[in-house]
């Protein structure tokens, strides 16, 4: 088991001096846009109310996506595949027909709000993949399954979800079993809602996780949030939507500007406690109010009006990719008389881990962290030290005490920029006393910036995605034996 500490807030640390906490911005792929609309059922429009699924089984990449067409009835779901997530084709299919020709377009008839999951833990024949849409008329939203993510069929007879999904959603499925699904609330407004399921057919009602805030300025409203599982939290990219203040409109306005910004929630079952398996994607925290994951492009580009993720991002061995739309024009604008073409697809890049930095502002940078405890205590570091500078750790026990052994002055100095440095001792003491013992980690670094912290062994600190919180939030006494009656009767 790996325990992970992130710094999308600073909740795991006891005190942190010197250092500058800095949101990092994702890499746009040099070779952006790497899909534009050329099919003449497109209308020079594509969008990513959409998915973008790296088969786990195979590699193969496949991406559902929306463009318009008022002869076939105004929304339509598209699909397209690729090799490398790079190069996509758009395959002829036989399922609807654009003046007489094969499209690649897998439903027609006004669908919205699109998302899709291949689900591996799916054993009913027929229902690999599932959707989320809003079903044409019904205004509702209704799951469609798939064996292959190209053959759809209706899994209910009437729509699941009574809420208006003219919005991008999300889903996903929880390491407890559950689906879970992000839209609009009941009514249909400009926040973030929650539904779940364990059967994919039945749905509990819509509950709002996430909405403007205080330090928000006017004209802010969240069109919609993709998601995806990453350890102990979800991670969503959050449509953060800035509309035109000379739109006069109703609470609806059309006019303005989107860009992505960093969301995340903790996930009750990475506590690893099954009481508290259902207890966590409800309380959801920006990583920094107002600045964007994926910044707009120069003026006049293909996405200097507005960029708009996916319903998730991609997880690969060393990189994270979140696949994107962006437009020339800003939302509501459909008219584009300019050259080129008006949208077009893309996607940037984060290293593993690497959402959230805490630099050293100064000379020399310490923190310490709260108690953590691990089965495993092999200890990494994810950092980015300058060619001058260098990092050390040391193992301290709960009253930040250093453990013999594990010294800052014996720690051997981590230099360089990696994800996975290892942090080792000089005299190479042993680790099995720290086995299942509450201790802190204190950091002292200079001319570094540290993304993460984790304990846990190497081949499981490879698989980046799949970690644990420190149990150090709301722990039951159980947990804790070396405080036992002591921390029971203070």
């Amino acid at each position: 088991m790996v325990i992970k500490l992130l710094f999308l807030d600073l909740t795991d640390l006891e005190s942190a001096d010197g250092f500058v906490r800095t949101v990092e911005l994702a890499t746009k792929h040099e070779g952006n846009p790497i899909m534009v609309p050329d099919r003449p059922w497109e209308s020079g429009r594509i969008s990513l109310h959409g998915s973008v699924v790296r088969r786990p089984d195979d590699g193969r990449w496949q991406m559902w996506y929306t463009t318009r067409n008022v002869d076939l009835g105004g929304i339509l779901t598209a699909y397209a595949e690729s090799d490398d997530g790079i190069a996509w084709t758009r395959p002829d299919l036989d399922l609807v027909r654009h003046e007489g020709e094969k499209t690649n377009i897998l439903l027609d008839g006004d669908e919205r709000g699109l998302t899709v999951i291949c689900d591996e833990r799916e054993h009913r024949q027929g229902w690999r993949y599932k959707m989320l849409l809003g079903a044409g008329a019904t205004g509702d939203i209704t799951p469609f399954r798939s064996p292959d993510g190209i053959h759809w069929t209706q899994a209910t007879e009437n729509p699941v979800i009574a809420t208006n999904p003219d919005c991008p959603m999300s889903l996903h499925r929880a390491a407890d079993g559950r689906y879970v699904v992000y839209t609009r609330p009941e009514g249909g407004d400009r926040r973030v809602a929650r539904a779940e399921s364990w059967d994919f057919v039945r749905w509990s009602q819509t509950r709002l996780v996430l909405e403007p805030g205080p330090m928000d300025p006017v004209q802010t409203q969240f069109y919609g949030l993709g998601s995806t599982p990453y350890g102990g939290f979800e991670l969503g990219t959050l449509w953060s939507y800035r509309t035109a203040p000379e739109d006069m409109g109703y609470y609806k306005t059309i006019g303005g500007k989107q860009v992505p910004e960093l969301a995340y929630c903790r996930s009750g079952a990475s506590f690893g406690w099954p009481t508290l398996a259902g207890a966590g994607g409800y309380a959801w925290h920006r990583v920094a109010v107002g600045e964007p994951l994926i910044p707009l492009g120069d003026e006049e580009s293909w996405e200097s009006g507005s960029i708009q993720a996916a319903s998730g991002v991609v997880l690969l061995d060393d990189e994270i990719r979140i696949y994107y739309a962006g437009s020339r024009t800003t939302h509501g604008h459909h008219d584009w008389a300019g050259e080129g073409y008006r949208t077009g697809l893309g996607f940037a890049s984060i290293k593993p881990d690497r959402f959230v930095a805490l630099s050293t502002a100064g000379a020399e940078g310490q923190l310490l962290t709260r108690p953590l405890r691990t089965p495993e205590p092999s200890f990494w570091v994810n950092a980015d030290v300058q060619q001058d500078g260098e990092l050390r750790v040391e193992v301290t026990d709960v009253d930040a005490n250093p453990i013999p052994g594990f010294e800052l002055e014996d720690c051997r100095p981590i230099g360089g920029d990696g994800i996975s440095h290892p942090v080792r001792w000089n005299k190479d003491p042993s680790v099995e006393p720290l086995t299942g013992t509450w201790i802190r980690l204190r950091v002292v670094a200079e001319g570094a910036r540290i993304y993460s912290l984790c304990c846990g062994p190497e081949d499981e600190v490879q698989s980046y995605w799949d970690f644990r919180i420190p149990h150090h939030r709301g722990t039951p006494w159980e947990w804790l034996p070396e405080f036992d009656q002591a921390a029971r009767s203070g």
